[in-house]
Formats: structure tokens, sequence, C-alpha cells
């Protein structure tokens, strides 16, 4: 077993060769030692490109130096990033999750953050596997900062010390996030929802509201989760049932990352296994439930941006509705309010607006859900498919989408 020697944050911040890429931890991976090296060092630098997705931490490394002596994209604009974005500071790139590791293979260094070595020598890659562990097995140079914070996770989580070049002494915990408890809107459409998923089911769920009270209905039953994220819902989802978990990141509270540490009931995995469609295509029953930002008359899908304002990105989305429509009894659900801003707004419209990304297309969708019921969408006809979905809009913006699905077959929504 190798001995790990550590270097100072600086000496591995000056091994990054300028004009380098350099690909970023995500999620609630937090180097925050690297970080500081990097803010404090960032002026020897001077064509230097970091690329990251989202994080739920403060985004440290962004504190100096930003657009004079390195470039920011990535891959999910964060809150903490929006403004960067809108202003041309920081740049975003639309990249379908499972296809991220293939897009940056081979970058000049890949920084990560790790626990402390297991019996075997291998360090887990924790609370962020995704992504990160195929980058770094093809990276030119690997970082590690290793802290004994992190905690050690069953699956296909570790690298092996022979695969880290430069080692940092850490002390950080990973970045916490948490999720607003759902309302009656929120528990209303997860309930409808949950009717589409069979028993036996393997699931897929994204972050927030909704996906949290999905479990909370669904425990009762006999469902598998296989996803890209969980939260501390997953606590009592697991505690309550004999189901297993498998994720590419953990996303939540210090009382998850406590239960997720050596706990086998939680496999945390890279993403050639939790997102391939191959992988998810051949589940029995894979149910993938996702959010929008709009469902137009047809069934498009924009999880991306609002009014030509980028505020997400592709992500997983589409690589689960892919495999949801691969897998034996399948099922490819939307799941979004009726509404935007307070009301004001239609989440449901005739027609995106110029410009606007389809995240995903309509024939991978098989339902949509709101508030206001379910629309089946699979294996029906333009105008049968709009009626379904104005039949769940809101009810102050109805009359209108049935204006529109009255058009002739030229209107933009066929």
């Amino acid at each position: 077993m190798r001995r790990i020697r550590f270097s100072d944050p600086g000496s591995a911040v000056r091994s990054i060769p300028d004009g380098s890429l350099v690909v970023l931890p995500q999620g609630c991976a937090e180097p925050s030692r690297f970080y500081a090296a990097f803010v404090e060092d960032v002026a020897r630098f001077h064509h230097l490109r970091v690329m990251s997705g989202l994080q739920f931490g403060d985004y440290p490394f962004l504190a100096r130096g930003l657009g004079d002596h390195f470039s920011y994209t990535t891959w999910h604009v964060g809150a903490r990033v929006q403004d960067l974005v809108d202003e041309g500071r920081a740049a975003y790139v639309p990249v379908r999750y499972g296809d991220i590791s293939r897009r940056y293979a081979n970058a000049d260094v890949v920084v990560v953050h790790t626990s402390t070595p297991g019996d075997n020598g291998e360090l887990s890659l924790g609370v962020s596997v995704g992504i990160t562990r195929e980058l770094a097995r093809s990276a030119r140079l690997v970082i590690a900062e290793v802290s004994e914070h992190m905690p050690f996770t069953c699956g296909e989580s570790t690298l092996s010390c022979e695969e880290i070049d430069v080692f940092i002494d850490g002390d950080s915990a990973p970045a916490q996030s948490l999720t607003r408890p759902a309302g009656q809107v929120s528990s209303r459409i997860a309930a409808l929802a949950a009717e589409l998923i069979p028993d036996g089911a393997h699931l897929q769920v994204g972050l927030g509201a909704i996906p949290d009270a999905l479990l909370k209905t669904i425990e009762d039953r006999h469902v598998h989760i296989h996803t890209g994220m969980i939260t501390d819902r997953i606590i009592e989802y697991i505690e309550r049932s004999d189901a297993r978990c498998v994720t590419g990141e953990v996303v939540g509270s210090e009382r998850l990352f406590r239960f997720v540490h050596r706990n086998p009931a939680i496999q945390v995995v890279p993403a050639g296994r939790s997102h391939d469609p191959r992988v998810t295509g051949a589940l029995p029953r894979f149910a993938a439930v996702n959010s929008a930002l709009e469902v137009d008359l047809s069934g498009q899908v924009n999880a991306e941006a609002i009014g030509g304002k980028v505020v997400s990105g592709v992500g997983g989305s589409l690589d689960f509705m892919l495999g949801a429509s691969l897998s034996p009894g399948g099922v490819a659900i939307i799941v979004l309010p009726s509404t935007a801003d307070e009301g004001k707004r239609s989440r449901i419209v005739p027609a995106f607006g110029q410009g606007t990304a389809v995240t995903i297309p309509r024939h991978c969708v098989d339902y949509v859900v709101t508030e206001f019921g379910v629309a089946q969408l699979g294996g029906k006809g333009l105008v049968e498919r709009a009626r379904a979905l104005a039949a769940i809009a809101h009810p102050e913006f109805r009359d209108k989408l049935l204006e529109a699905v009255a058009r002739p077959r030229s209107a933009s929504w066929t």
C-alpha cells in the first residue's frame, strides 16, 4: 500500500500548468484548503480554464481573478453563479450529464475531495462520485484533498492512491444543502405521480420538494431507488423498507453524510452506472420522474431557461427518460406546478419562446403531472396531447391553451 505524502496546498496549486483545463468537484464535495490556496496564488495564471457542475457550497474559488487569470465554465447554472453567467463573466455549456465524462476525458487536471484511506488503502470520493471518478481516472494530473470528515461510501466510490498525483491534508466537511418541506401543491403532485409508479419499480427522482414528497408517499411500497442524487429524505425511506438505493451524488445535511458512511444500503456509483440508459433500461419497471420549467402543448420539455436566461442545466433527466423508454414496464414522468411567478405565468404553454432550448424531446415523455391532474402523452397524437395538457393547466390559463389547440395545424405547437 502506497504511503501518502502530503503537499502543502500552495504547492498543489503550483503544480498546475498555466493554460490547463482544470475540472473541480461538484455537488457537496468542497476541497476548501485547495480553494483557499488557489485564490491566494491565482495571479500566477493567465490562461487557466476552470470547469465544474453544480456546487452546493459558496464557489469560493471565484473570489478573485475571474476573467483576468482564469475563465470559468459550468454545465449547471446554480443560483450562486447566475449573475456571472447573465453578465457573460462565466459560461454555460449545455451537455447531457451522462456525456460529460466522455466530453472532458483526459482533462489536464482534476481536483477531488476524498475520505481518508480505508483498510485496503483506497480513498472514497464519498458524497460525490458521479462523473468525478471517471474524469479522475483519465486525467493527466489528479489533486486530492483528503479529509476525515468525508464519509467512506459503499458502491464504486474509490480511487487508489496510485491514481492520485498530489495529496493535500484537508479538514473540511462536505457542503450541506437542505430541501424545503413540501407544500400542498408539491404533495398533491407527488400523490398523483405515485399512482403511476408500479410496485417493484426502480425509481429515479430529482431534487426538490416534489421528489421528497414522492418518497414519503411510496414509503410503504416495494420500490428500489436508482437515481442521480439523494437527499435526507432517503434516510426514513431506507429505514422503513428493505429497498436498495443506487446514486451518484449525496446532497443533504451532516445527518445524511453520517447515514451513508459505510452503509451498504446506499451504493454510490459512477455516472456510467447511474445514468447510462443501457443500464437503467435493463432494470425492470424503471420509473423516471423529473421536473421541468415549462412544457409546451406537444409535450416538449424545457428544464434549462426562463425567458432566455439559463437557470439550470441539461442535467441527467434525458438520460433517465431514455432509460425508462428502454425498460420493460418503464415509465417516463414529468412533474411540475401548473404556474410560476406566484400564479402569474402558466408553466404549460402553447409554444416555447424563440430560442428556448428543448431539454427533453416530446417523444420521450409518457406522462405530465401537475396539481390538477395527469396528462397521458405516450401513444397519443398531437391534438390529443395538447388537449390532455390543457386540461391539467391552471384553470385561469385553460381557455387560452384550448384556443391554441383549435388553431390550424400550422400552429407552432404542432
